[in-house]
């Protein structure tokens, strides 16, 4: 790996996750997330372009690692690749911040959507790993067996939907789990919004997948992207069933163009690009949809023990639950083109 220096001074908060600790940050191009982690977290990345190629592509571009203290005008970077940037950010929406100066670089997967709405499924029913204190397993057990965590394998931690700027206020019954970003026109749900599903957690599914209504062009863009949603995690699923690892408390996160306008000219504009030639040029195309793996600090490679069926569980609930949707979302919009 080369050194070079970095300014953190150009970092700023990033804004469009659903989920996760406080401290992420992005540079002024928002190519890039730059977030504070483990050891674990920057061996297991680094371990995938050495022995586990196949699952690259369903994880976010690992960059390298960063070095920030609050005692430096700048800081070293140590790159495996060039750190390319972009825009934007507002807050993240909650977990305490990690008490490290090791960072690592990421590529930013909401990069290249206007206003992108963001799911983050947090798999498995057991969230801890053996490093775990007793009061922390017994803390996370009790959360798993009142949530979906226990019953899918899985469970929603957190949520941004595209409402349409000014976002409309929050429906009384919904106040203690979302909130109006009036200005970005977003309702951010917080990570106790997953917690209130403890079987049947199709209404959460449905909230993100149709965050401006359920008229024509919104049900189109619906089962576009609920078949792509469903194509890649079902694709994420069969490379992990061989793999042997555990993954205590990694994501699933599903990002779509949110703005029903911007979608179509979005689909428009990919048609009429001429076709990738070099590696790196789709880089630069807006997005529609996409899905990746995040959150690997408690993640391991275990050889011998078969693959991790903690995390399985969850994957496969939630192909099960896209399918649903998928199915309803299909036959809405044959009853809708037969009205």
């Amino acid at each position: 790996m080369t050194k070079k220096p970095f300014d953190p001074s150009s970092l700023q908060a990033f804004g469009n996750a659903a989920a996760g600790h406080d401290g992420v940050l992005s540079d002024p191009t928002g190519a890039v997330v730059v977030k504070p982690c483990t050891q674990a977290e920057i061996s297991f990345y680094e371990s995938i372009a050495a022995s586990h190629p196949d699952l690259a592509q369903h994880l976010p571009t690992f960059m390298g690692t960063l070095s920030l203290s609050a005692n430096q005008p700048s800081s070293t970077a140590e790159e495996s690749d060039t750190i390319t940037t972009a825009d934007g950010a507002v807050e993240r929406l909650h977990g305490k911040k990690l008490d490290t100066e090791l960072h690592i670089v990421l590529g930013n997967i909401t990069h290249g959507f206007k206003k992108p709405n963001v799911l983050d499924l947090k798999l498995g029913a057991q969230l801890w790993d053996d490093a775990a204190k007793p009061e922390k397993r017994a803390r996370l057990d009790k959360v798993s067996a009142e949530t979906t965590s226990g019953s899918l394998g899985f469970r929603i931690a957190g949520m941004r939907v595209y409402k349409g700027v000014p976002a409309p206020e929050v429906p009384e019954d919904l106040k203690e789990y979302a909130e109006a970003d009036k200005e970005g026109g977003y309702w951010v749900y917080n990570k106790m919004y997953g917690r209130k599903f403890a079987e049947d957690i199709n209404d959460g599914f449905e909230s993100y997948i149709h965050g401006q209504g359920k008229e024509g062009k919104e049900l189109e863009r619906a089962r576009e992207v609920l078949a792509f949603f469903l194509g890649e995690v079902k694709d994420i699923t069969q490379v992990f069933e061989s793999k042997e690892s555990r993954m205590y408390s990694a994501s699933i996160l599903l990002v779509y163009e949110g703005d029903v306008e911007e979608y179509a000219k979005t689909k428009a504009k990919l048609r009429s690009a001429p076709p990738v030639e070099e590696e790196g040029d789709e880089e630069d195309l807006p997005q529609l949809a996409a899905v990746k793996m995040i959150d690997f600090a408690h993640a391991t490679w275990t050889p011998g023990e078969g693959p991790d069926e903690n995390a399985l569980k969850g994957m496969r609930s939630t192909t099960t639950i896209l399918k649903e949707l998928l199915d309803k979302t299909e036959k809405d919009l044959d009853a809708a083109e037969a009205a």
